[in-house]
């Protein structure tokens, strides 16, 4: 072959892996991007509303408005009823600022209407209402659960494994929607952060609520009848790692260690278990791959080491560890659901100004992230957990409660308290992540929120 055949061929080859290359470029783009970035407050695009439409309303699963428009002096105002309780799940939208949360991923949604009809009210100078967003988020229980939380900074995701509808999303400290261009300033430069969504988007050491996975990656390894002699600490290459209350256990096994959180044995474990062994058993749950659903999160991360003291400390939870809350209710659905995620969501369907339905969002078919018989047998620790363990401030009476605790050592203050779980345990309605910053233990902090979580949505839930 002569070089200029041969010139020919590497240019025939360049064009061709290019136009491969931006077909799935576009591909990627429209299918996994395109919707948050539109819908990044950040794009001048939000600004520009129909003057046309009335705002759409958005509502919870029973109908409740939660946020609505009105023409004031012919200006639009959006009211949001419940204000604090929903600015993070609901978000603002405005011209000065743009949008955020569902106002910002539904923008196009709320803002538009019927062709028709749209042309109807352009014909007669009129103004109609755009489309409603319904939202899977029950109004009590949001309600009722920010303020469980309030003067906390912290978390509450709650949502039903069996669907994945998110039932709850807490982030606080919050903000008022209402006057957000107003206090656009101290927004901004409040070190309390209030307008990031912790739920989402706040990432934190697990602690011992990760001591899941490394149960999880011993039942899947054959590992169920390890045993070790607690002294209450364990010592590795000269890094020294207690038990909460510097006492030991004695001769362990692998329930009572979950069941009472035993660091010592859970750190052997996991070095028994090995880097790559746990490495993969935290991908599986979905660690640096993040959960897929309608509301974009920060992703979970479990870094590779091959040290021994890094290996340790991930194995119960710290170290390089790090979760967002809704990642953590996930893992509790999973081992609710008998081993298999489905992934949350939060928006139900979106309805004309008719209440005619445009568009029916249900839960995707759930993905296997480990065998029903594993899945059981943690959920009979978890119920443990509860009934003898750490978590004892979870007990509701008449319900069996499975649940763990966390307490995460934090380097900037006091530890976060943590608590995932659900109920009932047989038939799980509810699946709860609880996580207070700086609150100390888990048992005896996030458990008792989590506590009053879940009483009320088994009360109050409709299904």
């Amino acid at each position: 072959m002569n070089d200029s055949a041969k010139r020919q061929k590497l240019i025939k080859w360049f064009f061709i892996i290019s136009f491969i290359g931006i077909g799935i470029y576009l591909l990627v783009f429209n299918f996994f991007q395109s919707k948050y970035i539109s819908s990044n407050s950040y794009n001048k695009r939000l600004r520009n509303e129909n003057a046309d439409i009335i705002r759409g309303d958005i509502r919870d699963r029973n109908g409740v408005i939660l946020a609505s428009s009105k023409v004031y002096k012919n200006t639009i105002q959006r009211n949001y009823a419940y204000g604090r309780h929903f600015s993070h799940v609901i978000g603002y939208s405005g011209k000065a600022l743009g949008s955020t949360g569902i106002e910002a991923l539904y923008n196009q949604e709320l803002s538009s209407a019927n062709t028709i009809e749209t042309i109807k009210s352009k014909a007669k100078g009129e103004r109609i209402k755009g489309n409603t967003v319904k939202l899977t988020l029950d109004k009590i229980l949001q309600t009722y659960s920010s303020e469980l939380l309030k003067g906390k900074k912290g978390a509450i995701v709650a949502l039903n494994p069996k669907t994945g509808e998110i039932l709850a999303l807490i982030s606080k400290p919050d903000y008022n929607p209402s006057n957000v261009t107003e206090n656009w300033s101290n927004l901004i430069e409040d070190k309390n952060s209030p307008l990031l969504n912790r739920a989402i988007d706040g990432i934190y050491p697990p602690g011992s609520i990760f001591k899941v996975i490394t149960l999880s990656a011993a039942l899947n390894n054959n590992l169920e009848k390890y045993e070790i002699a607690c002294n209450g600490k364990i010592n590795i290459g000269g890094y020294e790692i207690k038990d909460s209350n510097d006492k030991g256990h004695g001769q362990i096994s692998l329930n009572k260690a979950f069941t009472l959180s035993c660091n010592s044995y859970f750190v052997s474990l996991g070095l028994k278990l090995g880097n790559n062994t746990m490495f993969n058993e935290a991908t599986k749950y979905k660690f640096n791959k993040g959960i897929q659903g309608d509301i974009k999160s920060k992703v979970s991360s479990f870094t590779k080491k091959k040290d021994d003291k890094s290996l340790a400390q991930q194995s119960i939870g710290q170290g390089d560890v790090l979760i967002t809350p809704i990642h953590a209710a996930a893992i509790a659905a999973i081992i609710a659901n008998d081993g298999v995620l489905v992934s949350p969501y939060i928006v139900s369907e979106i309805t004309n100004m008719d209440e005619k339905l445009i568009k029916s969002f249900k839960a995707k078919t759930g993905e296997k992230i480990i065998n029903k018989d594993k899945a059981e047998i943690i959920k009979d620790m978890m119920v443990d957990v509860i009934q003898s363990g750490t978590g004892k401030s979870a007990r509701i009476r008449g319900v069996s409660v499975a649940g763990k605790t966390g307490t995460a050592e934090n380097p900037h203050g006091k530890p976060h308290s943590w608590f995932i779980g659900f109920a009932p345990s047989e038939n799980p309605q509810i699946a709860i992540a609880v996580i207070v910053e700086n609150g100390g233990s888990g048992g005896s902090i996030a458990a008792p929120i989590a506590n009053k979580v879940m009483k009320k949505a088994l009360v109050n839930i409709k299904k």
